[in-house]
């Protein structure tokens, strides 16, 4: 709390010399005039070589407007879709590994959903990272993040804007923890017809076809993909919840995890003039790891259908001084989970949960210059939050003298797994960007959020960002954050494995940040950032099945993130991050479990011939403890090397790539959740193993 109180201090000081500087606005007091001079001498010069070579990514989604990452006033990671090929992704999930602070690991308890970890903060369904499609939220109000399941392969990715750090005071709720937004391509980054597919170990196919062109006064970007796997059935499970119980004999442990997906995905970006519209469908179908009562089974799936729709209006003539904005979206979500509890040798216990989420909304607003060295930006939004369910079961009261026979349509309210329900939301939003001296930013923001049921929260941010020098940025930045419980955590009933809340109240962080970018040449580029937050009421699932959510964590976190990009040679760049984390649980006093504590990723990319290149990466997990009371040792290290080969232009019109991921087929674990009431301290006590190695190669063409 010390360091904590001591980082606000500095803050407070520096927007306390800041202000000094308040008289830029008025030049017509000679006081205010030698008082700007004055600190510009003392703080502003730095060496006169201006910023000759620093061409760096540009980052949309800090301030709303497109600035240079060292100048924007947040921590944050462009990757653009060179990169995710020089790493060989084929999923989102793969792309956000690389990022420092960041770590993606299947939820046991989620299904085996993908749990997005950004510094520390780790729930079992993980609803604390916000994810953006074109800058508009796709969640699911059921989960209150991405849905059960949800991959996004990346043929049709232009670049990914990860922001760590507390962003509602921009984006409102969910981003709590960070922000993902993901660009997809327009036609000018196509600029003709692309196909490609890929083929590789456990029956996996990716194949993709996206076209990019003009017509007609219209610019058109179209894509579509196919990905497949079985997965890697060498994944095996040992012990479950089966022999837990003393039913060892009908277990299907010895067995593996059943981790098979297929999804077809589609984008389709129009744009004319002021008037740009965003469809993205996906269609998948899944299944769900070691299930909710960790039972090995094969009969567990999640079929889902989403369409995020939106239409956006941009003019920067119609009025003076201002970039004016509007936008309306519209999305949706039906999820239909089929779900085996445990073989049917043991118990025929099947339930089939079904949703639609649908939500819409309407915001407007814009950039207003008028004022010397300001950027004022307003904004006003509503949205609404729509969610229907239906239910078929073979248990429980519904199931009536059916008991774990076939599965009948569950019509009562009562006995139905959770209510209808819905809300409103309206929100207004005011930042500030203020060059108050020569090479000083200051970003002042403050977003009011009114909740038709929960009220009203109010989450401000500022962020001072100083170009020390033409080769160091400095930054020191705070934002406060919230996210509301999702339907789920509030309504679900009459369920074997969790239970809801409608007492829950929203999440809170306060997070403080200090960073430097430094890039003492135009080969050399180094960042460090430090953090310390506070979040409280964090939602968790507690307590035997079914497992109650409740306001149960109040996470104190601090660390460090260290990043290297270097040129060492014009054929061969060295990429390089590093993260630290330690974070505890204030009520029990305990280190947040399951979240690393140390994450490395190195990444070296040789082009040693004209349009050949050798990439790799090693991934390195490190220091991962249990939860308060889980007798099992702490998770041990592991360490995953990738490799590939590219060669472009084959031909002028054909790329190949061949390569290797867990090169050294690494035995590494991902952690299975602790229930007190199992012997051993978990039902699958040996936690679940990361995929094995995989070969794949890859050919695409273009024209």
């Amino acid at each position: 709390m010390q360091k904590k109180q001591l980082m606000t201090a500095a803050f407070l000081c520096c927007l306390s010399c800041a202000t000094v500087a308040m008289a830029t606005d008025s030049p017509s007091t000679s006081t205010g005039k030698d008082e700007v001079e004055a600190f510009e001498q003392m703080f502003g010069q730095g060496p006169q070589e201006e910023d000759v070579y620093r061409a760096d990514r540009l980052l949309l989604t800090a301030t709303g407007s497109l600035k240079p990452v060292h100048l924007a006033p947040s921590v944050a990671s462009v990757i653009t879709a060179d990169d995710i090929r020089g790493i060989g992704a084929t999923t989102l999930d793969e792309v956000l590994e690389t990022v420092p602070g960041l770590h993606v690991e299947p939820s046991g308890t989620g299904y085996f959903s993908s749990i997005w970890s950004i510094r520390g903060i780790h729930t079992s369904t993980n609803p604390q990272v916000l994810l953006l499609i074109n800058g508009v939220p796709f969640t699911s109000s059921y989960q209150g993040s991405r849905y059960i399941g949800y991959q996004m392969p990346v043929a049709m990715i232009s670049r990914v804007e990860v922001v760590r750090g507390p962003g509602s005071a921009l984006h409102g709720a969910d981003a709590f923890s960070g922000t993902v937004n993901v660009i997809t391509k327009d036609n000018f980054e196509i600029n003709g017809t692309q196909v490609g597919a890929r083929y590789g170990s456990f029956d996996t196919s990716h194949i993709w076809t996206q076209h990019g062109g003009q017509y007609n006064g219209f610019d058109v970007a179209f894509g579509v993909e196919h990905r497949k796997t079985s997965g890697d059935k060498d994944r095996i499970v040992e012990r479950d919840y089966l022999h837990a119980v003393g039913a060892g004999a009908l277990s299907n442990a010895p067995g593996h995890l059943d981790t098979w997906n297929e999804q077809l995905d589609s984008h389709l970006n129009l744009r004319r003039e002021n008037w740009t519209l965003h469809l993205y469908g996906s269609l998948q179908d899944s299944s769900l790891g070691p299930g909710g009562f960790q039972a090995v089974t094969y009969d567990n799936r999640v079929e889902t259908k989403s369409l995020l729709a939106d239409l956006a209006y941009r003019n920067d003539k119609l009025l003076e001084n201002w970039e004016l904005e509007s936008r309306i979206y519209y999305s949706y979500i039906h999820q239909d989970l089929f779900l085996q509890f445990f073989p049917a040798a043991f118990l025929n216990m099947l339930g089939n949960p079904i949703y639609t989420s649908q939500d819409g909304g309407l915001e407007a607003g814009g950039l207003y210059k008028g004022f010397r060295n300001h950027q004022l930006r307003l904004g006003v939004g509503a949205k609404s939050y729509n969610f229907g369910r239906d239910q078929y079961k073979n248990f429980g009261p519904a199931a009536g003298a059916n008991q774990f026979g076939p599965m009948v349509h569950v019509t009562d309210p009562a006995h139905i797994y959770i209510a209808e329900a819905s809300r409103t939301l309206w929100y207004g939003l005011v930042q500030d960007e203020w060059q108050f001296a020569r090479n000083w930013t200051l970003t002042a923001g403050l977003r009011y959020d009114e909740y038709s049921d929960f009220g009203s929260t109010v989450n401000p941010r500022a962020a001072l960002v100083w170009e020390t020098r033409y080769d160091l940025t400095t930054k020191l930045m705070y934002g406060q954050a919230f996210r509301a419980p999702s339907f789920s955590e509030q309504y679900v009933k009459n369920n074997p494995q969790t239970t809801g809340n409608p007492a829950l109240t929203p999440e809170e962080i306060e997070t403080i940040e200090l960073a430097f970018d430094y890039q003492p040449t135009k080969d050399l580029r180094l960042i460090l950032s430090l953090f310390n937050y506070e979040a409280t009421k964090l939602v968790e699932l507690v307590g035997p099945y079914p497992q109650a959510y409740t306001n149960y964590g109040e996470q104190e976190g601090r660390g460090f993130e260290l990043e290297m990009d270097w040129l060492l040679h014009r054929d061969f760049r060295l990429r390089a991050n590093f993260g630290y984390q330690y974070s505890k649980n204030k009520k029990v006093e305990a280190v947040v479990p399951d979240a690393p504590a140390m994450q490395f990723f190195l990444n070296p990319s040789w082009t040693f011939l004209p349009d050949w290149s050798l990439d790799g990466q090693l991934y390195w997990i490190g220091d991962r403890h249990r939860a308060e009371g889980d007798p099992r040792d702490d998770i041990a290290d592991y360490e995953v090397v990738n490799l590939q080969v590219r060669r472009k232009n084959i031909a002028n019109h054909w790329d190949a790539a061949v390569g290797l991921r867990n090169l050294f087929d690494e035995a590494g674990r991902i952690p299975s959740p602790y229930a007190a009431a199992a012997p051993g301290g978990a039902y699958i006590a040996d936690d679940y193993p990361i995929e094995g190695r995989a070969l794949w190669g890859e050919i695409s063409y273009r024209f």
